[in-house]
């Protein structure tokens, strides 16, 4: 296609307003997105829905206002939204403000409302992220330092509580309301410990040894997972933290034994994790917004890393050190691609941004030797083609066209349409008949041409918008990593344009890809923060050095292997870790909604998880192998779960919801009893031996602790308490501890069987 001119003079629009109202099935609350972009590129995105209310504010590609206003300028007047109905779910409202009067556009159905519906739905979905699926993002990346205001959310926070033991005495630790924990001993009761801290909400506290160390393990609204030495002087023994939203871009330097991976993210971080253990190395700072590129390369005996990010800087770093080996300023807003080539010593840097144009740095002369001009939208791709004796750059641009220059003296060699409207990717590799670059975008198609822009042919990849491309030589075999915009990653043969693998979505588009310099594994980066690494040879999941990406809700503990900490969350997964490194083990996937809910035990001779989710979905799994043992599911969700063990056999206990406790075993998912508690709302189970019997603890909202006996659920009489129980325990000989937000609370009791079991 040829180049994007210019808007023309007589477009008076200064700002457009786009609405989008909804609802979705078996929802009460209607659903209303606000979209306010001005013609500077500036946008501002508001979102209700029902009582949570959010706010973003991001800067646009210049080019989204050109297109927008071409197909505003061929659409109908039309009227304001309405309110949804079951018969017509979504309302869609354009409004053009110009200088002197403002109006309203009509979605006819033709081909300017489809073109307009899909850039502003794309824009919304950019911004709000995975927020709501009211709206369709179908277009690679077009927004640039994106901010968010916290979620306006009335749910509020759950304290959380446990009981443990800390320097062989009994104790426990209290999430407070307002941020921070407490811990304290039991007998006599005295704070231990305390965080000062206290912007930090925990949602989930669990206390365990590591051999060697006592550990307090928290985490929260920030993803991490925190563990604490309470028995010696190490403080913050890790905390596995990761992006705070997206990742940008991923890449491996030039060492071929590829010991580190890198990941740069919304935070402006570059992160450093180790490619064969997931250890987290450390992060690599100074960009001040999101990464959004980064390529490794060596010079000499220098491996080198370049970055480059949203605050317009572009960076390069000593990977042996970590060190800074300069920062450049090219004078562009954001930077949207970088490339390295240390061929023949002569490290080149070339970097492009909001202004189209690409800029060169020689490192060794440590300043800029070329300006290369030609491209008028937004430059999102650049490629070295790996020539011996000239560097050959190659780029495309949102312009819709491939352009190729020599890097060292500034000149155009050729230009070619992309034959794609978005061309979004772009990757050079060695073929036997020269260097190939691939490039992808909107189609979805992966075109590969030669040096001179001659199609050689075309990977229809059936999987959306490409957004990551990457290319290696695979022994002598030419191999393209391709990440989609449905978060599929495929992996080709360029050579014959067959299909080796595709890798189901897993945790959010895939946004970046890149081969380590061995060729034999793959790294991808998601829109939501996950960094995977995979076997180029047959796709299996090799690793996962990022933490959660969203609220861990739950923690547990298992005293095997050294120690191991479990944990689940809002990313529906459920993840294993070394107590004592952080060191990340197991990534268990199969819930389908936030997992609120973790408890840790036995099912014969094996240490087991259980974990339960939003929809009632209840999986048990091996904590050492993560196999999949056991799915059940009940009517609703559940509010507790525990672990215990009834005459020698485990068993599993979950409170559903306005709905009963129920007992299973474990090992075969055999419901043992089912106990109606006539209570409030379950906070807390506890599975307890008192004298020759078992007793079931069932802490509720209202301050009462009620008792069962195991296994025929025979009640045993309740104690009021002067608190909401979040843990609870026996003290010898008949002294019941409840931990709750306020503290600790003794009662005397001596549960006695008042009822003829479960009923």
């Amino acid at each position: 296609m040829p180049p994007i001119p210019a808007a023309s003079s007589h477009a008076s629009a200064r700002s457009f307003r786009y609405e989008v109202v909804g609802r979705q099935p078996a929802e009460g609350h209607p659903e209303h997105f606000v979209l306010d972009l001005s013609a500077d590129g500036h946008a501002r995105l508001g979102h209700e829905h029902g009582p949570v209310r959010r706010s973003w504010t991001a800067r646009t590609e210049p080019v989204v206002w050109t297109r927008l206003l071409k197909a505003v300028e061929d659409m109908p007047a039309g009227s304001p939204a309405q309110e949804p109905s079951d018969g017509e779910p979504v309302h869609r409202s354009l409004q053009v403000l110009d200088a002197s009067q403002t109006r309203t556009v009509a979605w006819d159905g033709g081909t300017a409302s489809l073109r307009a519906a899909a850039l502003l739905d794309s824009l919304v979905a950019q911004i709000s992220g995975p927020a709501s699926d009211l709206v369709a993002n179908t277009l690679p990346p077009l927004i640039h330092r994106l901010t968010g205001e916290p979620a306006d959310d009335p749910r509020g926070h759950e304290p959380t509580a446990v009981f443990g033991q800390v320097g062989g005495q009994d104790a426990f630790a209290v999430a407070r309301t307002s941020g921070g924990f407490g811990l304290y001993a039991v007998e006599p009761l005295k704070l231990l410990a305390e965080t000062a801290d206290q912007g930090q909400l925990h949602r989930a506290l669990v206390l365990g040894s590591d051999g060697t160390r006592d550990l307090l393990v928290t985490s929260g609204q920030d993803n991490a997972v925190w563990a604490w030495d309470l028995t010696g002087s190490d403080g913050l023994v890790h905390a596995r933290v990761g992006h705070s939203g997206p990742v940008g871009a991923v890449a491996f330097p030039a060492d071929p034994e590829g010991e580190l991976v890198y990941s740069g993210g919304a935070d402006g971080n570059v992160w450093a994790w180790g490619a064969e253990d997931g250890k987290e190395v450390g992060a690599l700072t100074g960009h001040e917004h999101m990464v959004n590129a980064l390529a490794g390369g060596r010079v000499g005996d220098l491996d080198l890393l370049v970055s480059g990010g949203d605050d317009g800087t572009v960076r390069v770093r000593d990977t042996a050190t970590g060190g800074s080996m300069g920062s450049i300023t090219p004078g562009t807003e954001w930077i949207n691609a970088v490339a390295f080539t240390g061929s023949e010593g002569r490290g080149l840097v070339a970097a492009t941004g909001s202004d189209h144009v690409i800029r060169v740095w020689d490192l060794a002369a440590d300043k800029p030797t070329r300006r290369l001009s030609g491209h008028t939208a937004a430059v999102t791709g650049l490629a070295f083609l790996g020539l011996a004796n000239r560097a050959v750059l190659a780029s495309c641009s949102y312009d819709g066209t491939i352009r190729t220059w020599d890097a060292e003296t500034g000149d155009a060699l050729d230009t070619w349409p992309a034959q794609d409207a978005w061309p979004a990717a772009l990757a050079a590799v060695p073929s036997p008949g020269g260097p190939l670059l691939l490039s992808g975008g909107a189609t979805g198609t992966v075109r590969v041409w030669d040096a001179h822009g001659t199609e050689v042919r075309a990977l229809a990849t059936d999987h959306g918008p490409v957004q990551a491309l990457a290319a290696a030589e695979i022994d002598g075999v030419p191999v393209a990593a391709v990440g989609s915009l449905d978060g599929s990653l495929g992996v080709w043969d360029v050579a014959t344009g067959s299909v080796r693998q595709v890798l189901a979505p897993d945790d959010g588009p895939v946004t970046s890809v890149c081969f380590s310099p061995a060729g034999d594994r793959i790294v991808c980066g998601t829109s939501r923060g996950t960094v995977r690494v995979h076997g180029a040879d047959d796709g299996a999941l090799r690793l996962v050095p990022t933490p959660h990406t969203d609220a861990v809700a739950a923690l547990a503990f298992l005293p095997v292997a050294g120690g191991l900490v479990a944990s689940a969350g809002a990313d529906r997964t459920v993840r294993t870790w070394e107590a004592a490194t952080g060191t990340p083990l197991l990534r268990l996937r199969g819930h389908e909604a936030p997992v609120t809910l973790l408890a840790a035990g036995q099912a014969g001779t094996d240490p087991v998880l259980a974990s339960a989710d939003e929809d009632g979905a209840l999986l048990v799994w091996d904590a050492l192998s993560g196999r999949r043992l056991l799915d059940l599911r009940t009517t609703r969700p559940l509010t507790a779960l525990a672990f215990g063990t009834v005459d020698g056999v485990d068993i599993l206990v979950g409170a559903e919801q306005d709905g009963p406790v129920r007992v299973w075993e474990p090992a075969s998912g055999e419901e043992l009893v089912a106990v109606d508690h006539d209570g409030s709302e379950v906070t807390v189970l506890a599975v307890r031996a008192f004298y020759e019997i078992t007793v079931l603890l069932i802490g509720t909202r209202d301050g009462e602790v009620r008792t069962r006996r195991l296994p025929d659920g025979a009640d045993m009489g309740a104690a009021d308490v002067t608190l909401t129980p979040l843990a609870l325990s026996f003290a010898p000989p008949e002294t019941l501890l409840v931990a709750g937000v306020d503290g600790l609370t003794t009662v005397p009791f001596t549960p006695e069987v008042v009822g003829n079991g479960a009923g």
